[in-house]
């Protein structure tokens, strides 16, 4: 499928054949080292807010978009071009994998992605389900494969190029979001009635998400990034049941299967959006970096995953503000965060009502709040040594 194949050869644990990284400021801030301002990127930048993503996708339309793989690419690349964002973030849906597991979706204009074939039954999931270990994901998914490569090719190096996939649980979410019924209320459901079940489910997306993320490195992908988007609806007893084992479970086998590849592990974040009140437990995982969401408050972050990186969590709602209250709101936030350790996102995603302008005021004032800050704390230092 793949005429690109080669492009990602593991020699050395170092992929070849794609132009050399000029902006290395998301990895290095990733893996918690000293950066010389604050790197910016935003969920869903490659989107329906910017005129030049709509043109193409009127023209085209969502599902050719992302499985066409040179759109795709063009895609991805708009933000980077437009705001020279420090993270291009592959152009694709989380849903690609539902098919995979032996769920057809269909989407259609004005409404939200559904299942045909939605999950209710334990008998549904026995005879649905297809067993990951058989699957062939070049053969099923090999253009989202050649999209990371050709993605990462356009990009000519000015920034890193993320992969991602949606967690185990929100999977299993949208396997069971019908077109007149709703995935997380039958999903909460399906998990007391039958948890054996519902286990088998997310055991399953466990091993198919790492194959897949695993692909995605050997594509080109430098960083990883697991979504669990919809997390937040279960208890938090819940959440350490259906949620937090498979997600530590994929940073553990995604790092072993790239190293017995004799690939060097890209840094890899988790997205576990609404658990607060669980990120403690991603302290001691793989994961390098926590991606946090609009309510979560900085310092306890900082102080509940002191050897992580942290990610996150401008609110959306301020882009619909004036631009002294978007420069307010971002310069405070990295006063919060600090200007290491951290990568600057929104706590959630741009939308499509978001003006690109705004957008634009956002990300300049990361840069420049982050840069005064340790130009600040760089002359301190540098005089408190003069006067040692």
């Amino acid at each position: 499928m793949r005429s690109l194949e080669a492009s990602a050869r593991a020699v050395g644990g170092v992929q070849e054949g794609f132009p050399e990284l000029k902006n290395d400021l998301l990895l290095r801030a990733a893996r918690g080292e000293p950066t010389e301002r604050v790197p910016v990127w935003i969920h869903r930048q490659a989107g329906r807010y910017l005129p030049q993503f709509r043109e193409i996708a009127e023209k085209n339309g969502y599902m050719k978009c992302f499985n066409t793989p040179e759109i795709a690419a063009e895609l991805t690349v708009q933000p980077i071009e437009k705001y020279a964002m420090d993270a291009a973030i592959l152009f694709s849906d989380i849903l690609v994998l539902l098919p995979v597991m032996g769920v057809d979706w269909k989407m259609t204009a004005g409404v939200e992605p559904y299942a045909v074939n939605a999950l209710s039954t334990p008998e549904d999931v026995d005879r649905t389900l297809i067993d990951a270990d058989t699957v062939d994901l070049q053969d099923k998914l090999g253009y989202v494969f050649e999209s990371v490569t050709i993605t990462r090719k356009l990009l000519d190096g000015r920034a890193p190029l993320i992969g991602f996939s949606g967690a185990p649980w929100t999977l299993l979410t949208y396997t069971m979001h019908g077109k007149d019924s709703n995935g997380r209320d039958n999903s909460l459901e399906f998990i007391k009635k039958y948890p054996d079940s519902a286990k088998k489910i997310l055991e399953n997306a466990e091993k198919l998400v790492v194959k897949y993320l695993i692909a995605k490195v050997e594509a080109g992908a430098q960083m990883l990034q697991v979504f669990d988007s919809w997390a937040g609806i279960l208890s938090e007893e819940d959440f350490r049941t259906y949620s937090l084992p498979y997600l530590l479970q994929i940073a553990k086998d995604v790092k072993g299967g790239l190293r017995e590849r004799g690939i060097e592990p890209v840094p890899m974040t988790v997205f576990p959006r609404g658990c607060g009140h669980s990120l403690h437990d991603f302290e001691n995982s793989e994961y390098d970096v926590v991606s946090l969401d609009e309510d979560v408050d900085p310092a306890t972050a900082r102080k509940e995953l002191p050897s992580k990186s942290l990610q996150g969590n401008f609110q959306g709602k301020f882009i619909y503000d004036d631009e002294d209250t978007i420069r307010k709101e971002a310069s405070e936030m990295v006063s919060r965060f600090g200007t290491q350790g951290y990568i600057a996102n929104f706590g959630y995603a741009v939308e499509k009502g978001h003006d690109p302008a705004k957008i634009g005021m956002f990300v300049d004032e990361v840069r420049s709040t982050s840069e005064q800050i340790n130009k600040k704390r760089h002359e301190e230092t540098s005089s408190a040594a003069a006067h040692a």
